[in-house]
């Protein structure tokens, strides 16, 4: 039986596809992963098939135009939401023709954010008319990694407006939100119904399609408590992390430079943006040196660079491009990073303490988890970062009662195999090898 896995978005998007693709082959499944261009160095040695969207992602927005939307974006997440649609507006012609391909070739389909209208538009019964409440033409999997499902529990919905309380005004805010999101995204799904002859969908039709549709969350229930207003056909797993993940290896100079010294503090924030990257690192470089501790700065999309700082000034300081987070993180003392779901979620394994300084979309949530885990201290909103609050965030996580709890939530969190887990809702959904998907939605 061959599966595709859809991964448009970034390497967070990504890089959790490949971990459920390895567990799906091991239960004898054709697993196919699809992504743009440019990240097959995400799922390349991993055993699963890699096939390439006809555009690239990341490459476009670390260079020209792109950057500058997205380091102008920086300040506000309505800038972050425009350059969100500009992007899935540009690519939806691409996108809905390599993904109707794609699935057509597929017995069964995971799709992520970015895609779930996509593919249901495209596995909606044919006749001309609208596709609400028909059952797809092939099974399909809804894939997430951050609680975006309208629910009354702050604890358990990325967008809250009282985080950590049960209310109505939750499950109004995350339901508006949702219309927001199906705006962003809808650009391909509309297309594919253009020419089916159906109509545009309605949010209603959209919220009632996702609850329909077996889902998976990949995300720990010691992170994320499960709600009791979740819908039926959700079913939440741990975080889905690659089978050969201790197999990854660190450049070379990042080696040395771990060897030598005491434990770095890392700081990046991966496809996030910075409105002024060299103030940032000059900024961190004070800190860092009035508190004598080493750094790793990843570059990013933010542009992080060493490159102007005086060479008296970056003794103690490595500049790295991408790197295997669940290799470098346990080494570190302290993660910086923007709360990203797959970020956040490699520094929760690692046993370490954080500083998460949230850019948009599910990032406060994230670091409001991890502040109320006691593995991080308050999150620092992108705009209101300074020195002086930087340094008061560090001294905080490197406290050793922040330090022991990142241990204990580490140790539960990898004794969890959330990827298989998650692959063996999906096997026993589809049922006998060949036959037909169970009526009912992801078993327990």
């Amino acid at each position: 039986m061959r599966l595709l896995l859809l991964g448009m978005g970034s390497r967070g998007d990504v890089q959790p596809l490949v971990a459920l693709g390895q567990r799906l082959r091991r239960r004898g499944y054709a697993v196919s992963l699809a992504a743009p261009a440019d990240l097959g160095h995400v799922v390349a040695g991993s055993g699963v098939d890699f096939e390439p969207l006809s555009f690239d992602l990341e490459g476009p927005l670390r260079e020209g135009p792109g950057r500058k939307s997205l380091r102008g974006s920086a300040w506000t997440q309505m800038g972050e939401a425009r350059l969100m649609r500009q992007v899935m507006a540009a690519t939806a012609d691409a996108l809905a023709s390599d993904v109707g391909r794609l699935v057509e070739q597929a017995d069964a389909v995971v799709s992520g954010a970015l895609t779930f209208d996509l593919v249901d538009a495209l596995l909606a019964p044919d006749g001309g008319g609208d596709d609400r409440g028909g059952s797809p033409t092939k099974p399909h999997f809804y894939a997430v990694f951050a609680p975006v499902w309208p629910s009354a529990h702050g604890d358990s919905v990325a967008l809250a407006l009282r985080p950590r309380s049960t209310s109505w005004v939750n499950l109004a805010w995350s339901r508006l939100a949702g219309r927001v999101a199906l705006d962003l995204f809808r650009p391909a799904g509309d297309l594919v119904r253009a020419r089916k002859g159906s109509p545009r969908r309605r949010f209603h039709d959209y919220a009632a399609a996702a609850e329909r549709t077996p889902t998976l969350l990949g995300a720990s229930p010691s992170v994320v408590p499960p709600a009791e207003d979740w819908p039926p056909a959700l079913r939440q797993t741990g975080y889905w992390v690659r089978d050969d993940v201790d197999g990854e290896a660190l450049d070379r100079e990042l080696e040395s430079f771990l060897a030598v010294g005491d434990a770095p503090v890392f700081v990046g924030f991966g496809s996030m943006p910075t409105p002024d990257p060299d103030g940032m690192v000059r900024d961190l470089v004070g800190v860092l040196g009035r508190l004598g501790l080493r750094g790793v700065v990843s570059e990013g999309l933010a542009g992080l660079s060493l490159e102007h700082l005086p060479e008296d000034g970056a003794a103690e300081l490595l500049g790295t491009g991408p790197a295997p987070h669940d290799v470098l993180f346990p080494r570190c003392a302290v993660v910086v990073h923007h709360g990203g779901a797959g970020t956040t979620a490699a520094a929760v394994r690692a046993g370490v303490p954080q500083v998460v300084v949230p850019h948009a979309a599910d990032q406060p949530y994230w670091g409001r988890r991890m502040a109320d885990l006691g593995v991080a201290p308050p999150p620092i909103a992108r705009k209101d970062l300074t020195p002086a609050r930087l340094q008061r965030a560090l001294e905080l996580a490197l406290s050793p009662g922040a330090r022991e709890a990142a241990h204990a939530l580490g140790e539960r969190v990898r004794a969890e195999d959330g990827a298989g887990d998650a692959a063996r809702l999906v096997d026993a959904h589809l049922g006998p090898r060949g036959g037909s998907p169970t009526s009912r939605g992801l078993e327990a």
